[in-house]
């Protein structure tokens, strides 16, 4: 069985990243090296890399083992709540990053043109629009990682890539050779493709509301969320590595237009490799490690077996 699972992980993360590979190549071919690639790239990674840096990771360190310890119906409870939480979050920094998005723009982006900071300031305000579906699919993610779903996980993924090659094909053979309106247009794709990625995990989640709604309502209240200490060392944890590349993106666009497209289409052949081993040994061995933590054994050597299995598993994998 873990063999299965991993390699249909394998394949679904070799797939989403030539997918991904693919997206870069047809942003290159629309955009080039341009300051618009730039304006584009900013747009369309800046909701996911926000809720992988506040959201993705930090939930599986937490969640993943606080979901081993609870019944379907006290999970269910807990997404709910969690959701709750991270769509008001979400919508409040939504808020204040479209109130900013004039000297925003500008700052992610420090080499961009005077003649674009107009269209680095709405492509700011569309990705502000995406960002509580970003949000709330970094959850969803994570229940499907607690599930095992790998399909569900991995191939919402392919949903979002392939919606946004569809749009930077469209511009590339419809567009204005002067980028004008390309904001708009791709904005629109990206809303798109984020709804429908939700679209996606909500329908591969419908087991697990069905499963849970037939519990008795006493076993439905979920325990206490874990601190604050907890979280935020969860969100470093999983957020740091994330930020030093894109920090690393907007100091090269210091260099002047076109320097931030190049950076990223480097940087995507540079991690490659690195993102399909850590995503398959994480993705494999950290819920089987979280289940095993959160069984009630009569054994606790039985419990550290469990969980090293896992590991060497998830590694032999990779």
């Amino acid at each position: 069985m873990f063999l299965k699972a991993g390699l249909l992980s394998l394949l679904l993360l070799l797939v989403s990243r030539v997918l991904g590979v693919l997206r870069e190549t047809a942003l290159a071919a629309a955009f080039g090296s341009s300051g618009m690639a730039d304006v584009a790239i900013v747009m369309l990674t800046l909701p996911d890399w926000l809720a992988g840096v506040f959201v993705s990771g930090a939930l599986a360190y937490v969640l993943l083992p606080h979901w081993a310890r609870e019944s379907a119906a006290q999970q269910n409870a807990t997404q709910h709540r969690v959701a709750r939480y991270l769509l008001w979050g979400s919508i409040l920094l939504a808020s204040v990053m479209m109130a900013t998005h004039a000297s925003l723009g500008p700052l992610l982006v420090p080499g961009i043109s005077l003649s674009l900071e107009g269209s680095v300031g709405q492509a700011v305000v569309w990705s502000a629009l995406a960002l509580p579906a970003a949000m709330l699919a970094g959850l969803w993610a994570t229940r499907l990682q607690h599930e095992r779903d790998f399909l569900g996980m991995y191939s919402a993924n392919l949903v979002v890539n392939g919606v946004l090659i569809t749009a930077l094909v469209f511009w590339s053979t419809r567009g204005s050779a002067t980028g004008e309106g390309a904001v708009p247009t791709l904005g629109v794709f990206l809303l798109v493709a984020v709804f429908m990625r939700l679209l996606w995990q909500g329908w591969r989640m419908r087991p697990l509301f069905r499963h849970g709604s037939s519990q008795p309502s006493s076993s439905i209240a979920p325990g206490p969320l874990p601190g604050w200490r907890i979280w935020m060392w969860a969100v470093l944890g999983a957020g740091l590595p994330l930020t030093l590349p894109f920090v690393a993106r907007t100091f090269a666009s210091g260099a002047g237009e076109g320097a931030l497209a190049t950076f990223n289409y480097a940087w995507k052949l540079v991690e490659l490799p690195l993102v399909l081993a850590i995503q398959l040994v994480a993705s494999l061995a950290f819920p089987a490690i979280a289940h095993a933590q959160g069984r009630q054994t009569d054994s606790e050597n039985s419990n550290e077996e469990a969980m090293a299995s896992a590991v060497r598993s998830a590694l032999i994998l990779a």
